[in-house]
Formats: structure tokens, sequence, C-alpha cells
């Protein structure tokens, strides 16, 4: 009696590794972009809280009189390695707490206050610290001078005349964990901009 055998197919080691390989180029491709989008998407928290403080901010100036410099926060937010989200906190007494009677909003040196006093929350984590200086300027600020300014510094708190006619609102934030730090600002006269495009 004579057996027939079934021919029987399969891959060779060669499609094998010729399939392994493909992945492998895809992945290489696929898994830096994502990664590049996913820091794109946590700069979004940086627009949309400067844009909130931003309206706080006039809002203020608008029943009293005067710009509010407020502390940098949160305070236990580094920038020097790697950024990790933290609770929302704001240091130090709210500047209504120190400055009374309600008579006193905008005479005399300003002091330097908070997030709470505007009114911004921020809600869960945040990647990013959050900052706000009144200042002084005969011109409106753009986007470049603002940015060539405070390049150096971050916003927060500083200033030394209530009659300030302007402000800058900073945030910041390491969140690749290299040498460089993400910086975006805000002011009266313009919104949220990248200091330093392609930073992250």
């Amino acid at each position: 009696m004579k057996r027939v055998f079934n021919k029987q197919e399969g891959f060779t080691l060669i499609e094998l590794m010729i399939v392994v390989a493909i992945i492998g180029i895809l992945a290489a491709i696929a898994i830096p972009n994502f990664l590049q989008y996913q820091l794109k998407s946590r700069q979004s928290e940086a627009k949309t809280n400067l844009q909130a403080i931003r309206t706080s901010e006039i809002s203020w100036q608008g029943e009293r009189g005067c710009f509010l410099p407020v502390t940098a926060a949160p305070d236990t937010l580094t920038v020097t390695t790697k950024t990790t989200p933290v609770a929302w906190n704001t240091p130090g007494r709210p500047w209504l707490e120190i400055n009374t009677p309600a008579t006193g909003w905008c005479t005399g040196t300003a002091t330097p206050g908070s997030f709470t006093d505007l009114g911004f929350q921020a809600t869960g984590n945040v990647y990013y610290q959050y900052g706000v200086d009144t200042t002084q300027t005969a011109n409106p600020y753009t986007t470049a001078t603002s940015c060539q300014a405070y390049l150096g510094q971050f916003p927060g708190g500083n200033s030394t005349d209530v009659r300030d006619n302007n402000f800058v609102i900073g945030a910041r934030s390491n969140l690749d964990g290299d040498q460089e730090v993400s910086l975006w600002l805000a002011t009266a006269d313009h919104g949220a901009t990248d200091c330093r495009p392609g930073v992250f």
C-alpha cells in the first residue's frame, strides 16, 4: 500500500527574519514620533493655564486698579531633572490675608500674592510651574520682546511698583529630562507663546 503525504508548507527562516526586520524598522519610525506627539500634547496644559491666569490678572486689575505679582507655584515642581507631575499647591499666605484692610489694594510697594488670590486653581497634577511678574513697559510687549527679556529668568512675584502697567506670566517645565527647559510666556498684550520652540 502506498502512503500519500500532504505537502507541508510554512515560512522559511529567511522570510521570518525579513518580517521581523520590517516590524523593527516601522517601530523605529513610529515610537519617536509617538513620544514627540505625547510631549506636544502635554504642552497644551501650559497654553490653557496661561490663558486662564491672564484672564484672572486682567479681572484683578479691573476690580482693584493694579496687577498682582504672584509667587511661583507649585513650589514642589523641579525643572533641573525630568519633570514629573505634582499636585497643585500655592506657596505662602494669600496676599489678601497679609494686605488688609481692603483700602491697601494698590498702594505702596507691590507684595507678591498667590494664585488663590487671583481665583486660579489648576485641576489635578501639573507638569508646569507658573509665576507672574508685574512690569513697567512704555511699549506693548510683543512675543519677541517678552521672550527675549525672560529667557534667562522666570517670572515669580518680582515687582517694585504697583503702578506697573503690564505683567508677564511664565510656565516652565522639563518634560523630556534634557538640559533645556521649556518656557512659555503670556502678557497683557499677547496670549501663550512658546519661547523655546522644539524644546520640551
